[in-house]
């Protein structure tokens, strides 16, 4: 397949797949990508030393369409490192990833290329997410539409708005992908990337087309990211801290996307979004909740915690989740 597009001018999409032990769900991502009405594009899957069967889903699908690629890892490098692997072996004009266990409407591709090819600036296009918990739609994911006319305005937008992050699963230009790759191996580390391609053109989200994204996994909760990335447990009980700490870091001083600011106006930027990660309702919740789940064994200590565990499902936040 063609870097730079096919004969017919057809811009060239490449999109990866990370997997481990998801031979469940693996087939329909994969064919919800080999059946897009834009077919010029290529798949290629990352597998992470799975178990199950999705050494063998894999190699059929290569060996049936030759716009799959499969590679296998020899040992599982977590997460992070399976993303980065595929950023690396991305080409092509546009990147796609997309998750073993979520799905794409089969006109995904062709309506974000349409839109890159009528709008200049843009980085990212993406359509809206479905989210889906055991089988059942439950919510929509936010809508990020990023037109500001500078690259710290629309990176305070982002991070003003960013919850399930969705964003990270639409089509990206690669050159920009590339600048703000690679994925760090910390909590948030898709806000991360997203906020430095944010930070290089506009990003627009489609009405009528989208991804649709299973809930759990990795992103399950934060106890469950924490342990994935390999991060010790008190980073699950102040979640929002450690994020903010990354973020005005990586735009402090660290992420490259940003080195045309000065010093000064970098620092001011990555606090300023540093502060907008918190969520001080779900802080105070990760805080307290296992205090108060000890408490609750003791018999004394048994109606403060169920109050206390009723107020907090009232107001939502025992369901914070981290995409």
């Amino acid at each position: 397949m063609p870097e730079q597009g096919d004969s017919r001018g057809s811009p060239s999409v490449w999109v990866g797949i990370p997997t481990y032990n998801r031979a469940a769900t693996l087939p329909r991502a994969i064919e919800s990508v080999l059946l897009q009405t834009h077919s010029e594009l290529e798949l290629v899957i990352s597998d992470n030393a799975s178990s199950d069967a999705t050494r063998e889903i894999c190699e059929r699908y290569a060996n049936a369409d030759a716009r799959v690629r499969y590679l296998r890892q020899g040992v599982n490098r977590g997460p992070t490192a399976n993303f980065n692997t595929l950023f690396q072996e991305c080409r092509g004009d546009y990147v796609l990833m997309l998750s073993d266990d979520d799905w794409l409407d089969l006109d995904y591709v062709e309506r974000c290329l349409s839109e890159f090819a009528h709008t200049n600036g843009h980085t990212l296009v993406c359509g809206l997410a479905r989210l889906y918990e055991d089988g059942e739609h439950v919510i929509d994911g936010v809508e990020m539409q990023l037109a500001q006319t500078t690259g710290p305005a629309r990176v305070l937008a982002y991070f003003s708005k960013v919850r399930d992050n969705s964003a990270f699963y639409g089509v990206i230009s690669r050159e920009a992908l590339q600048r703000a790759a690679p994925l760090l191996n910390v909590l948030a580390n898709d806000w991360l990337l997203v906020a430095a391609i944010a930070y290089q053109g506009t990003v627009c989200t489609l009405p009528g087309t989208g991804v649709n994204r299973s809930l759990g996994g990795t992103s399950k909760d934060t106890a469950t990211t924490a342990a994935t990335f390999g991060k010790p447990t008190l980073q699950a009980r102040i979640p929002h801290l450690v994020m903010a700490w990354h973020t005005f870091a990586q735009l402090g001083w660290r992420a490259c996307p940003y080195d045309d600011l000065p010093v000064r106006r970098r620092l001011v930027l990555g606090a300023r979004c540093a502060l907008l990660v918190i969520d001080w309702t779900s802080l105070a919740w990760h805080m307290t909740a296992p205090p108060m789940a000890s408490l609750r064994r003791r018999p004394r200590g048994r109606p403060p915690a169920r109050a206390y565990f009723a107020l907090t499902r009232r107001l939502g936040a025992g369901r914070q989740r981290y995409f």
